[in-house]
Order: C-alpha cells, then structure tokens, then sequence
C-alpha cells in the first residue's frame, strides 16, 4: 500500500494535467472562432488543414528527401492551383525547401555528410544568392517585398535546391525517381492540354483568359494556344518538348525492347503537347538539345544524320509551305522570319533597355521589371516594357555584372556537362546523362525567347537536373 502523500502528489499531478488540457482544448476552441470570424471560409480551411499540415510536418521530420520530391510536384501545380483558389501557392516552394535543410541541420537521427556539399555548383550558387541578395540594396529597386518575391525564382531556390541534391540524392535510384516524377506530372500535363483542347477550358481557365487578359496571347486567329495547368502556353510547350526529347534519347538507349517501347510512346505523346501549345520559342529545346545530344555521342555518322535531319526540318519551315494548313506549323514557321512583327517589337524593347540600363551596370533592381514590377511599381519603364527573354529579364534587374555571373555559370555547366557526357564509360549512365544534358542545353538557348529556365515548372527541374547531371559519375557500377 503506497504512502498517503505519494497518493495525494500523484492525484494532484493527474488533476494539473487534466486542467492543462482543458485548457489547451478552451484554448484551440476560442482560436477557432477567432480565426472563423475575421477570415471567414479562408479560417474554416486553415483549421481544417492544421491536423494536416501537423502530420506533414512529422512525416518530413524523418524523411526530409520528400521537402525536394514535394517542392518539384508543387512546381509543376502551383500555376494551375492558383486558377481555383487564389493563395501564396509560390511560397510553399520556399518553405519545403528551406524546412528540408532545417530538418538535416537539426535533426541528430539523420546523418548528413556536410563536406559532399563542397562543390562547384554549390559555390556558384551561392556566389549567385549573394549577388542578388546585395541587389537589395540597388537605389533603383523597388523596395524589399518586391525583391524578396523576385529573387525567389531567379536564385533562392536553386541555392537551397543544389546543396540537397548533393547531400541527399547521389544515389542512382534518386535519379530515376526523379525522372519517374517528371513523367507523371507531365504526362498529367499533357491529358489535361488535350482536354482544354478538345472539351474546351473551364470556368477559372475561362476567367484567367478573359477577365485577366491573357487571351491575346493565348487565342490567335480563334484557335486556342493550349496552356494544360501551366503558367502559360510557352512554358507547357517548352516543358512538353524537352520531355519528348528526353524520352526520345532515352527510346534509344541500351534498355529492355519493352522499356525502350514505352518511352518512345512517351516521346510521341509529349510531342504531341508541344504541337497543341503553339509555341515557336520552344522549337530551341529539341533543336539545340538535339545538337548537344549529338555532339556528346561522339559518333560521327550519327551526327551527321541527325544534323541533316534538322537541316531537313528547317528547310521544310522556311523554304516550303508543307504542312501549312497546320495551325500549330503555321505558327512555328512564322519563327523563322527575321521580318516577324513580334520579333521587331522584342529588339526595340532590347535597344529601350539598353538605353535607361548605360548607367547602371548593376541594373534597375531585382523586382522591376516583369509581373513584380508591374504589381510593385506600375508606371515605370521597367515594367512597361516587356522583357520576353530570360537573359533580357536578367540584364534589365540584375545589369551588365548579373548577367556576366548568370551566364558564367550556365556556360560553366555546359562545359563541365558535356565532359561529363563524353568522358562517362557506362553506356546507361551515359544514355542518362545525354538526355539530361540534352534537356539542360536545350532549356538554356530556348530561353533566349522566353523566360523558360526561372519559370516553374521548369526553373525547378533545373535546379535539380544540373546536380544530378553532376552526381552521374559517382553511381556505383551496378546497374
């Protein structure tokens, strides 16, 4: 029999307990109402989403490699989601990753070997940050909410993204999951193109054309420039033509008949989401990553086939009417023409840069030019004048010094990727490698026509790409 005062502690401890709770539960309730009260049905989902959000929080806790898995499958919906419920679905992006390299900082149960994260693309992604991070102090910016939205896209993200790929995927398996990602969600991409194409949009799709004017660039001559849940028609294209790529590259490859069979379905499929996208910049991703992917075989007789294909198809665009009769051929063809009006209005936006940026090598300021300057400030020249290319984008915000920086380190990882491509033995590595570096080459010159490599989803594929490009040659050499 235990002694009266153990009993009466005991007793008095489950009491304290008890009221704590009943506490806790007043508590929560009080907060509810609170939050029903002055959000309304925004409150409602918040409360709905915290037992949710509490879950997600402990399954990352232990597997932080889902931060980045669930930081690409949002950059790939954010756009599309963004049509339905109006929300900061950007910031989730930021906040995964930066709560991935939070969990493998702090967690002690997992083990991370920080040295695997002293590399080169580490480094030029941070001296990149680091450059963009002094551009808030840029006199001709537009403030530091306008920078912090900006940069996100053009740097934040591939300096939290590089460092996890390589302190958390370098093994082979990582790669073909992210490689398996990539084929969902963009095959997800293509149904729902087709459906917009064949049924028709829906009512937010209907709403996001009409009433927020994007219907000039997406309704030519009555015919609908397919968009599927992307920011917009130019980046479906984009994406869905370096994915027919990829899979093409990889129809070729040394694989089973039945693997080979059913990326080459694949590569048909994604072309197809090309073709209905209208899209002429994104004819750069099959022609340069073509080019790339050839170059790197080192095999001369299949160069010089596959140059004289793409001399075929250029000669068929510029000098023939072929296929003329296709909307979609049409389109691309008018590419070709050096006379296009819209290429003349892109160059006279050029030279109106080149004329306010003469005295700004650091440029007018990340958050200027764009949509952010548009929100942030919207009678100014930056905003105003279209900046189309990503390069332009970056030149206009960042000036002269950015773009020497951007471009050093995109020239860098063509470089070092090509080597890479040439120098590896395996021939599956070696298939993996071209198509992801055909993928990168051809995200790179494509845009020169348009903002491809900082808009999602394909800003987020290449933050990942380029590493586990990188990371090919330490596989293991069992297949």
């Amino acid at each position: 029999m235990q002694p009266q005062h153990l009993t009466f502690k005991k007793y008095g401890a489950t009491q304290f307990l008890s009221g704590l709770g009943i506490l806790g539960l007043v508590g929560f309730w009080l907060f509810g109402l609170s939050m029903i009260k002055f959000m309304g049905l925004t409150g409602v989902i918040v409360l709905l989403g915290l037992p949710f959000a509490v879950a997600l929080l402990a399954y990352l806790w232990s597997r932080p490699k889902a931060t980045v898995w669930m930081s690409l499958i949002m950059g790939f919906l954010i756009s599309g989601v963004g049509r339905y419920v109006n929300a900061p679905w950007g910031l989730s992006i930021d906040i995964l990753l930066f709560f991935g390299l939070l969990v493998i900082s702090i967690n002690k149960a997992i083990k991370i070997n920080w040295k695997l994260a002293k590399t080169d693309l580490v480094i030029f992604s941070l001296v990149w940050m680091a450059y963009l991070f002094l551009e808030l102090f840029n006199p001709a910016g537009n403030g530091p909410e306008a920078w912090f939205y900006a940069m996100r896209g053009i740097g934040f993200y591939q300096a939290m993204a590089v460092p996890l790929v390589y302190l958390m995927f370098r093994e082979e398996k990582d790669f073909h999951t992210f490689l398996n990602i990539l084929i969902i969600l963009s095959l997800a991409g293509t149904v729902w193109g087709f459906k917009q194409q064949i049924i028709g949009v829906d009512a937010a799709e209907y709403r996001w054309l009409w009433d927020e004017n994007h219907q000039d660039e997406h309704i030519l001559h009555g015919v609908l420039r397919v968009f599927s849940f992307y920011s917009d028609a130019g980046q479906f294209g984009a994406s869905q033509a370096m994915m027919a790529m990829l899979m093409g590259i990889l129809a070729m490859g040394p694989f089973s008949i039945g693997k080979r069979i059913w990326y080459a379905v694949l590569a048909i499929v994604f072309f197809l989401g090309f073709a209905i996208s209208g899209t002429r910049g994104a004819l750069a991703v099959p022609l340069f990553g073509g080019l790339a992917y050839l170059i790197t075989t080192r095999n001369f007789k299949v160069l010089i086939g596959g140059v004289s294909a793409m001399l075929l198809v250029f000669f068929i665009l510029k000098y023939t009417f072929m296929f003329q009769g296709v909307e979609q051929v049409r389109r691309m063809r008018t590419a070709l023409d050096p006379e296009n009006p819209s290429l003349q209005v892109r160059l006279e936006n050029q030279r109106t840069f080149g004329r306010y940026l003469a005295d700004k090598p650091f440029g007018g300021g990340v958050g200027t030019a764009g949509f952010w300057g548009a929100r942030f400030n919207p009678n100014s020249l930056m905003a105003n004048t279209a900046t189309d290319s990503w390069y332009v984008k970056i030149w206009a915000e960042t000036g002269i010094v950015g773009l020497a920086i951007h471009l050093s380190f995109l020239g860098y990882v063509l470089g070092k990727g090509g080597h890479i491509c040439m120098s590896l033995r395996d021939k599956k590595q070696k298939t993996y490698a071209m198509a992801t570096y055909a993928c990168i080459v051809g995200v790179v010159f494509s845009s020169y026509g348009n903002q491809v490599f900082g808009q999602m989803p394909t800003g987020m594929i290449m933050n990942l790409a380029i590493p586990f490009l990188f990371l090919i040659p330490n596989w293991t050499k069992k297949q």
